[in-house]
């Protein structure tokens, strides 16, 4: 019985949600009304019972109005697919007039995440003409990586006199993946890294200075400038390279450790900072255009085959958006994955010390290993003038890989 009338209850309130409410001025003019109809009733004077009918009147009006206001309108939101964490993001609000009337002053409302900071709380639609569309902006920031879905807007209207004020709700669903900021790595770790991968090894043919070109690429910073192509880049007006049959460059493998060790205040921090390190890697080897891929465990196991290029950062940045802690140990996955096979300079990043990760591993890997709780981790990043370790947004824009194409409303 007491859940019956909870539900009925519930029902009720519901149904009173979407009706219009007077605004405070609204509440005014309601007692104004009251007061002049018990004056005229009190007194005997017609007058004042026919001047309570006014305010009465222009609150029944506003509220056929706002109710004719916010009816037959529909609503998409546009989005990008992707962002990175504390980068603004551009969502356009598409309002469609599906009714046979104009609507006025329309305050939109859309969803309040609790990581989502907006330039604008509502936006305001002076005038949507029927048939027509309308798409008010506002700038957004999410501030944590994962996926983030935005699902119903509210629309209200108080027009014409804003007594009365009506709120509906227009449900569309929009996902958004956050990847996570990358950090900045310092100097001498992106020097560690490209002495690993500019040049591993060469062929007999190599050797015997009989190597072959079999391609010609643009250049990418960090690669051997004596193999640029002068007359190529005078033609095409940007440094280009030969690409030699003798060459074999490192690839590097990217291990993300995230079992769960170690001090469980400082956890959450370790495994953020863990997935920044990893996501700055990421994109440092795109922009060099080096060769690599990634692996890491949570209930399964996630290992990309090597790429390059900004395709192949979004597939990496995809997995860090969602990655958390593992079920498993390192070195009860590890061997899955093929540490140390050929040219592969392996790179491991784990929340726990580095030895107990050095001891997962085989020996002659020479696997370079991070501990995102070691005294020496900050030396592998490198801090801006202001003490930021993450990659600014000019510099995330310029490089391109930020940008994809937009997904579709």
């Amino acid at each position: 019985m007491k859940l019956r009338l909870a539900a009925k209850l519930k029902r009720l309130g519901r149904r009173l949600a979407v009706l219009p409410v007077p605004t405070r001025l609204g509440w005014y003019f309601l007692g104004a009304s009251v007061l002049l109809f018990g004056a005229g009733s009190f007194y005997g004077e017609a007058s004042f019972i026919l001047l309570s009918c006014i305010p009465l009147a222009l609150v029944l009006v506003n509220a056929l109005a706002v109710w004719l206001d916010v009816r037959k309108m529909e609503f998409k939101r546009q989005l990008p697919r992707e962002t990175h964490a504390g980068e603004s993001v551009d969502v356009t609000m598409m309002l469609h007039n599906a009714g046979w009337i104009p609507r006025f002053a329309l305050e939109v409302d859309d969803t309040n995440l609790p990581d989502l900071y907006r330039d604008e709380s509502t936006n305001l639609v002076m005038c949507v003409s029927p048939g027509y569309v309308q798409k008010p902006r506002y700038t957004a920031v999410f501030g944590r990586r994962g996926l983030h879905t935005m699902n119903d807007v509210l629309v209200t209207s108080a027009f014409p006199f804003g007594l009365v004020r009506m709120t509906r709700k227009l449900e569309f669903r929009s996902e958004i993946l956050v990847y996570p900021r990358p950090a900045r790595l310092s100097h001498e770790f992106e020097q560690q890294l490209m002495r690993s991968a500019r040049f591993f090894g060469e062929s007999s043919v190599a050797r015997l200075g009989q190597e072959e070109v079999y391609g010609v690429r643009e250049y990418l910073p960090g690669q051997n400038v004596a193999r640029i192509h002068w007359r190529t880049t005078a033609r095409t007006g940007k440094p280009m390279i030969l690409e030699l049959e003798g060459r074999q460059d490192a690839s590097l493998l990217l291990l993300l450790d995230t079992s769960p060790v170690g001090d469980p205040g400082t956890l959450r921090q370790r495994l953020e900072s863990a997935i920044g390190l990893v996501a700055g890697l990421t994109w440092f080897l795109t922009r060099q255009g080096v060769l690599f891929r990634f692996a890491w465990f949570d209930s399964m196991l996630h290992a990309s085959a090597p790429g390059r290029g900004d395709a192949h950062y979004h597939a990496v940045m995809e997995r860090l958006a969602l990655a958390g802690f593992s079920e498993k140990r390192l070195g009860d996955w590890v061997d899955q994955v093929g540490v140390g096979v050929g040219n592969e300079v392996p790179v491991l990043v784990t929340l726990g010390p580095k030895e107990h990760a050095e001891a997962s591993l085989r020996l002659g890997t020479g696997a370079m290993v991070i501990g995102a709780g070691a005294s020496d981790f900050k030396d592998y990043l490198r801090f801006d003038q202001l003490g930021r370790r993450s990659i600014a947004s000019p510099e995330l824009e310029a490089s391109g890989v930020s940008k994809r194409s937009k997904a579709a409303p």
